[in-house]
């Protein structure tokens, strides 16, 4: 008798939702990332409700150095970011959200954050070789 494994059932790219990053910056050094996931959520959910939540669909996927990257569903990341700029409490302390940049890659949004260095810095060399090659000429 012969072994198989099954294979998940996926689907297809196509009939995915497409999906959008959004880059904020987060002016409060105070607030720890527990408490920004908590907060953010909270906040977001007392200003859309619950319905208005499941629309957008925000997940946080990365808070690091006072920077979140929020993913949504593409064409409610302006709906996103309207819903940011009424936050103005978490957990008692008073933070400023400041969308920086949006996006369809997270890969783009974490080379503009700096988060991938190594990316950013071969990048910056490229950039730097290209503009003496420029110059001497």
């Amino acid at each position: 008798m012969k072994i198989t494994k099954s294979k998940k059932a996926t689907i297809p790219a196509a009939h995915r939702d497409k999906k959008r990053y959004v880059l904020f910056e987060v002016l409060n050094a105070d607030l720890g990332e527990k408490d920004f996931y908590f907060g953010f959520w909270i906040e977001l959910l007392s200003f859309f409700g619950s319905k208005g939540l499941a629309e957008i669909n925000p997940k946080i996927v990365l808070y690091k150095n006072n920077k979140a990257i929020v993913k949504c569903k593409r064409g409610k990341e302006v709906e996103l970011i309207a819903g940011t700029a009424f936050i103005e409490k978490i957990r008692n302390k008073k933070v400023i959200i400041n969308p920086l940049l949006t996006s369809g890659t997270i890969k783009t949004i974490k080379e503009f954050a700096g988060f991938d260095t190594t990316k950013r810095v071969e990048n910056e060399e490229k950039l730097v070789k290209e503009t003496k090659s420029v110059n001497k000429k």
